[in-house]
């Protein structure tokens, strides 16, 4: 469990090393003197509290972007629909959206298509995001998340949950098979969740299996335009948590486990080898932002590299908008990271600002949370940034849960 105690300090067992211990405790208290006013001292900070950071930041960065997703009119649009100041806090998205996707996009499988039900049966409505249709007319402009409340979780972040309950289920250990079950189980139960949007992988997903009648092992697939995209790294955010927090004692093969892993996790929704290869990169860093005790500055310039990025992420640019494909919305989102880790790890500030950015916030925010939250800790992240989520009671109870699951041989206790 979290410590709150001093870092440890081993007691010296004899006169001599008393003596000696005092002396060099003097000599580095005058050199640290010296330094403190170049170099804040940073506290220790364990290995728990940044995986119940990097929790809260995911369900946060989703949340506090979902009024503005896919707002591609940047802040002008943004001040239209929420006022001069924007996204502050929380906020209940806005039921219409002129020009908004959803009302064009195929409620029967991937991308844009069809409204029409096919055999009677419509994927939207029927099988998944029950009595959402209507919403999806494409006579209507409807906001992405219109039906959700203030400070309520998108499907991504909400399948995050199915996915933490899970590895809960399975001793803190990834199970696709348990996972594509509770996934299939949650997605076809009526009031499982109230998101109005569901991307391109899930309607795909059930499409193959209602209309192709496959098994959900052989359901995901690939449209090839709207699958390799950031919104695939949520889950395996997860995933890459619970096994490098499982793996602290062996850097080598706690990194090589939470990669595959992670790429497994993608492959439960989706047909991706992108996506796959990017989960794996992208564990990495997950694993990092867990035990880096310095700058996180590194770890970002070398997964930029793996991702097969030109530049190095920039700590003082301007925060930019993206899309959702890979090639766009992953230099941002590391952009970001670098930008807002420097800055005293402030993790709502930097969430806030991505909210107001607009476009492929949504996804963006709750992979850029994860991160942010990490590296702050727990303790570091400000009340309303927790107690401002529609469900932050029930989410608690299964960060809980999943924290005890993925770290019961007391691994949290590791200051870095």
């Amino acid at each position: 469990m979290i410590s709150k105690s001093s870092p440890y300090i081993r007691t010296p067992y004899c006169l001599w090393g008393i003596v000696g211990y005092g002396f060099l405790s003097l000599v580095f208290a005058s050199i640290s003197s010296r330094k403190s006013s170049k170099k804040p001292v940073v506290m220790a900070i364990n290995v728990e509290s940044r995986l119940r950071g990097a929790l809260w930041g995911l369900f946060s960065g989703d949340a506090l972007a979902s009024p503005t997703h896919w707002y591609y009119g940047g802040t002008t649009q943004i001040k239209a629909d929420y006022g001069l100041s924007g996204i502050v806090d929380y906020t209940t998205p806005k039921q219409n959206l002129p020009g908004s996707i959803l009302n064009k996009s195929n409620t029967n499988g991937g991308g844009r298509g069809s409204f029409r039900k096919i055999n009677g049966i419509s994927i939207i409505g029927d099988v998944i995001n029950h009595g959402k249709r209507d919403y999806w007319d494409p006579t209507k402009n409807i906001h992405y998340h219109a039906t959700l409340k203030a400070g309520e979780n998108t499907l991504e972040a909400q399948l995050a949950r199915v996915l933490m309950r899970s590895i809960v289920a399975t001793g803190g250990c990834f199970d696709p098979d348990h996972f594509r079950k509770a996934y299939v189980d949650f997605m076809t139960t009526p009031n499982s969740h109230n998101d109005t949007y569901a991307s391109t992988c899930h309607r795909m997903f059930f499409a193959n299996m209602i209309f192709n009648h496959l098994p959900p092992e052989k359901c995901p697939d690939n449209d090839h335009h709207n699958v390799d995209t950031i919104d695939g790294l949520v889950l395996p955010t997860i995933t890459a948590l619970a096994i490098s927090a499982r793996r602290w004692e062996s850097s080598s093969s706690g990194k090589a486990d939470a990669r595959s892993a992670s790429a497994n996790t993608a492959a439960v929704t989706r047909e991706s080898a992108t996506l796959e290869s990017a989960s794996r990169v992208w564990s990495d860093l997950i694993y990092e932002s867990l035990y880096e005790s310095g700058e996180l500055t590194d770890s970002l310039n070398k997964a930029a590299r793996d991702f097969g990025f030109h530049r190095r992420p920039k700590t003082n640019g301007r925060d930019e908008m993206c899309s959702c494909y890979l090639d766009g919305s992953l230099p941002t989102a590391l952009d970001m990271m670098a930008k807002y880790t420097s800055k005293e790890n402030d993790a709502w500030t930097g969430l806030v600002a991505n909210a107001n950015v607009g476009g492929e916030n949504v996804h963006r925010g709750a992979v850029l949370g994860a991160v942010l939250g990490a590296r702050a800790g727990y303790e570091r992240l400000p009340s309303k940034m927790i107690n401002g989520l529609y469900n932050h009671e029930s989410i608690a109870k299964e960060i809980d849960e999943f924290v005890n699951a993925v770290m019961k041989d007391g691994n949290g206790e590791k200051e870095l």
